[in-house]
């Protein structure tokens, strides 16, 4: 069965290659990825009657950033329900998650199109706020998938992000089992709201083991290279580490990637979110389980959550979306798919 997905997945990545490198060909709206100083790009299902002045009615949607497959699941989600009531997302985000100004440009740019609503992961809690208040005295403001320092929005859509970093730790435990030993985690950014409620949640449950220890928490930016970087310096001065956790994407990918290299299957590694590259790293016994939240509900539920309170509903200040833990057990179930591959793009059965 490993074989046979790394075929898969080995199609996949060279298909994408070999697409990226033709002339001419038409650009896939789910894989495109926009910065904060291009223009508002529409969804492909209504983008062309947008910009010919068809009237479409819009939902703005800012992801964290495009760095990541994980906001391509969340647009694919935003779309499917934003589709149900005739509406188009006009989808845009900046090339990083620290891009405080990118943000604030474009709410700005959304509010002079004239959508009918926001729904927005904020890269900073206490930065957007001002620019979104603003934005919230005409139009209906969506928090998806992180939070804001303010009472503006309607509602907030977004992972327990304590609980599930909580069910990495608790799944990290009985791998490892009794004895216990040296654990340590590779964040993102400092200050990340996401981040800061993983770490809590994974050192919180950890803290609770008597025979387990915690390193420093070591911060990657969320980038691969750096997060294997991190993990290489971690082996060296730690040879006898016993698990690491890992707070999002970049960071899982990372540490997998030097777990790999250097060959250390003594090691428990949970990571953080969903990737061709994680699932991978499952199927290679590098990486133990990760944590996978469900970017296309939750994309789906702040759009929705959006379209009732344009229709004058009344919606709930806070809906949690459930994350799971994946594994070699459970990597090919129905529901667990569901969560992995919204896009249809891993091969999974």
């Amino acid at each position: 069965m490993k074989k046979r997905l790394r075929m898969v997945l080995a199609g996949i990545m060279a298909a994408s290659i070999l697409g990226g490198c033709s002339g001419g060909g038409k650009e896939d709206p789910l894989t495109a990825s926009s910065s904060a100083q291009a223009e508002p790009q529409a969804s492909a299902a209504g983008s062309a009657e947008t910009q010919a002045g068809g009237g479409n009615k819009e939902i703005g949607v800012i992801p964290k950033s495009t760095l990541y497959d994980y906001w391509k699941m969340v647009r694919l989600g935003c779309e499917d329900a934003a589709e149900k009531e005739g509406y188009t997302i006009r989808y845009q985000g900046t090339a990083t998650d620290t891009d405080i100004e990118g943000q604030i440009k474009i709410v700005e740019d959304f509010v002079t199109a004239g959508v009918d609503a926001i729904v927005i992961s904020p890269v900073n809690p206490d930065s957007l706020a001002p620019i979104l208040e603003e934005a919230a005295k005409s139009i209906p403001v969506i928090i998806m998938d992180g939070s804001l320092q303010s009472d503006c929005q309607k509602t907030t859509v977004s992972t327990d992000n304590v609980a599930a970093a909580a069910m990495g730790a608790q799944a990290m435990v009985k791998q490892i089992g009794e004895a216990g030993g040296l654990v340590a985690v590779v964040s993102e950014v400092p200050g990340s709201v996401q981040g800061e409620q993983r770490e809590r949640g994974f050192t919180e449950e950890i803290k609770k083991q008597d025979n387990f220890e915690l390193l420093e928490i070591f911060y990657s930016e969320g980038d691969r290279t750096k997060a294997a970087n991190i993990t290489q310096d971690i082996l060296i001065e730690h040879p006898d580490i016993k698990g690491i956790f890992a707070t999002n994407e970049g960071a899982s990918v990372g540490v997998s990637l030097t777990i790999r290299d250097e060959q250390r299957s003594d090691i428990c590694v949970i990571g953080y979110d969903s990737s061709i590259d994680l699932v991978q790293a499952i199927y290679d016994d590098v990486l133990t389980g990760t944590v996978a939240q469900d970017p296309h509900n939750v994309g789906y539920l702040s759009v929705e959550a959006a379209l009732r309170v344009l229709k004058g509903e009344e919606v709930d200040a806070n809906t949690a979306v459930p994350a799971v833990y994946v594994d070699a057990e459970n990597v090919h179930d129905e529901d667990v798919i569901k969560v992995l591959d919204p896009l249809g793009t891993l091969g999974l059965e």
